[in-house]
């Protein structure tokens, strides 16, 4: 009975010290909150899906640095490269479901952005308990906030028909726009952007005339651009409208620059870091315009943006491009706040409606469809400057002045969103 005894009392205390142990392993993984981001880091477009990496871990850093969310809960950006492959997409997305992961983060091409939006819907509904939130950064079809809108995917960034709305505003302010000649991606971005050019310019711009409208194979298929712009010049043109990104546009650029084609660009995307590095020289000898959130030579930054952005510079040696990335931690850090929770749900229900301060006054994340409302602006490449463009290291002696602030009245469209909620 004293062998028994003894025996009983080891293994309590053995077992004591089992749950002591897995408790506190438990508080300790309690302490990280990991977010999948889901990006090529490998492949044509590795570079565009490795800024995004290094912006987001950034941004998670400052959030840590600040004390974490939830009381001293800090942030953790798990990469998972998809290669720019659906099928690696799903492989991932399975992977962030086996890791327990509650947020997965994506913005590198639109058909990634729409499996990984059927997937969580999917995965959500089969496994309540565990549900995940999608925070989209740049995939910016229109129809992920319309008619394939969920509870369950936020975007941050302005959506197609937001930054065509911007683009042609700008547009209809220069007088000396005639002929447009468009230029897209053959996917569902560029498509999505074909068809708001069409629709607005036909609302806003009457008056200038549509010379070229063509799709392209997307994602660094196209070579030679010597067709296209051979078509362009042909057309009499005197601006080109394109969503294309990547090597479609620095391509595109490079073969325009080479020819002299006298027109010039009005993008979404032609302001990233990777594509000026791309166009080298050539940068300087177009006109480049682009629209976004922010860049650093705009009047009236707020400072503690201004602050991040030289925080960021000192650090990699790489311009600040994409604000959007810093408002999707700090908005999603402010709703864990305001949820007390990290759960996906309470989460979610925090961000509905939110307000953020962002560089050109409150921008608000819409709850009728989860569709971030902002101001924009239009910029052109530069040698006129206060920051120019570095990227890994390097000064182009170059960089953006803005032409023109689009105001959230003129970027806000109705929704055809009927949003189902848990």
């Amino acid at each position: 009975m004293r062998l028994k005894g003894l025996f009983a009392c080891l293994t309590g205390l053995v077992m004591g010290g089992l749950l002591t142990v897995t408790a506190s392993t438990g508080a300790s993984a309690a302490e990280t909150i990991k977010i999948g981001l889901i990006e090529p880091l490998s492949g044509p477009v590795a570079a565009v899906g490795t800024d995004a990496l290094q912006n987001f871990e950034f941004s998670a850093a400052k959030i840590n640095a600040a004390g974490g969310v939830l009381g001293g809960q800090m942030l953790e950006i798990v990469p998972l490269d998809n290669a720019m492959s659906a099928e690696k997409t799903t492989q991932q997305l399975k992977r962030a479901v086996d890791m327990g992961l509650k947020y997965v983060v994506q913005g590198i091409g639109s058909n990634h952005a729409l499996n990984i939006i059927k997937f969580v819907n999917k995965h959500n509904k089969r496994n309540p308990g565990s549900e995940m939130l999608f925070l989209n950064h740049s995939a910016v079809t229109t129809a992920f906030t319309n008619e394939l809108c969920s509870f369950w995917h936020f975007r941050f960034d302005a959506n197609v028909d937001q930054k065509v709305a911007g683009l042609v505003t700008q547009m209809s302010r220069d007088s000396s726009i005639k002929k447009v000649y468009m230029l897209n991606q053959n996917y569902a971005y560029g498509k999505s952007f074909q068809a708001a050019a069409r629709r607005i310019m036909a609302e806003r711009t009457p008056g200038i005339e549509l010379v070229g409208d063509e799709l392209i194979v997307p994602f660094g298929k196209v070579q030679d651009f010597t067709p296209f712009i051979a078509k362009i010049k042909a057309s009499g043109a005197d601006t080109i409208l394109t969503g294309n990104w990547g090597p479609d546009l620095v391509r595109l650029v490079k073969f325009a620059a080479g020819a002299n084609l006298p027109a010039q660009f009005y993008t979404i995307y032609g302001g990233l870091t990777s594509s000026v590095g791309g166009y080298g020289a050539d940068a300087a000898k177009v006109t480049m315009k682009q629209i976004n959130e922010f860049h650093e030579n705009h009047a009236d930054i707020p400072a503690d943006v201004s602050q991040f952005a030289m925080d960021y510079l000192g650090k990699y040696q790489d311009t600040w491009y994409s604000d959007r990335h810093r408002w999707v931690i700090d908005m999603l850090s402010a709703a864990m706040n305001k949820a007390g929770s990290s759960d996906a749900i309470p989460v979610g229900r925090a961000l509905e409606g939110m307000t953020y301060q962002g560089p050109l006054g409150e921008v608000e994340m819409r709850a009728s469809d989860h569709q971030i409302q902002t101001q924009l602006m239009v910029s052109s490449l530069t040698k006129d400057y206060s920051h120019p463009i570095s990227y890994k290291g390097k000064d182009f002696g170059l960089a953006f002045a803005t032409d023109g602030v689009i105001s959230r009245a003129d970027t806000t469209l109705p929704t055809t969103c009927d949003m189902k909620r848990p």
